[in-house]
């Protein structure tokens, strides 16, 4: 549940959105003007949206049929994070686009943990319940121990019976966007630049997440 003071908040970045200010400036602006904590200005960056990015994306979302026998490019921290979240119970949110996305922020940071082994294991079940025809999962090289996982999503693909790889690659953004038939990510430079979007962590809810659906909230 929103509280009244945030949902304001969400209404004036939408608001700001729609009649096209930058989005950083504007969402800098909302969040000093009402004094958000860094969760809530995390929301307000990552979840809201103008009513045509709104329709940009869900234009190209797919859902689990649509990746069937497709090329499929993983978004690997992206997802993995926001997977962490759900599995652990921590906020998530389905945002204005319809993507799941969590508010940890981590990006950089992200350190091997407990719930790492599991969430990959659920990946990779997923994305075997999804049948595309290769898998390709990409991770930041610049992240601490992503070689280590990258061998670990090797094994579980090939426990899956899986056809593809995991790799480390700078850049990731620019590799995942453009060289497959369906992505997996909830990252906005990447969902506008795809063909086609795969919103896998939303495949993991299963009513077992602390979820905030903004689509509702208008």
């Amino acid at each position: 549940m929103l509280s009244a003071e945030l949902g304001r908040a969400v209404r004036d970045l939408r608001y700001l959105l729609d009649h096209d200010y930058p989005r950083e400036s504007a969402v800098n602006f909302i969040a000093n003007h009402y004094r958000l904590g860094l969760n809530e200005r995390h929301l307000l960056a990552r979840c809201v949206f103008s009513r045509t990015e709104v329709a940009s994306h869900r234009a190209k979302a797919v859902d689990i049929a649509g990746v069937r026998g497709k090329g499929l490019g993983v978004d690997g921290y992206n997802v993995l994070i926001t997977a962490e979240s759900i599995l652990t119970g921590k906020p998530v949110v389905l945002c204005d686009d319809g993507y799941v996305r969590d508010l940890r922020a981590i990006f950089g940071k992200y350190k091997m943990s407990p719930v790492t082994a599991r969430a990959l294991k659920a990946m990779v079940e997923v994305i075997a319940e999804a049948r595309p025809s290769r898998v390709t999962i990409l991770l930041d090289r610049q992240v601490s121990r992503s070689g280590e996982l990258a061998a670990m999503v090797r094994q579980h693909l090939k426990q899956a019976g899986l056809r593809g790889d995991a790799k480390t690659a700078t850049g990731v953004d620019l590799r995942v966007r453009g060289g497959f038939n369906v992505v997996a990510s909830s990252d906005r430079a990447i969902i506008e630049r795809a063909k086609a979007v795969w919103d896998l962590p939303a495949e993991l809810l299963r009513d077992r997440a602390n979820v905030l659906d903004l689509t509702t909230f208008r």
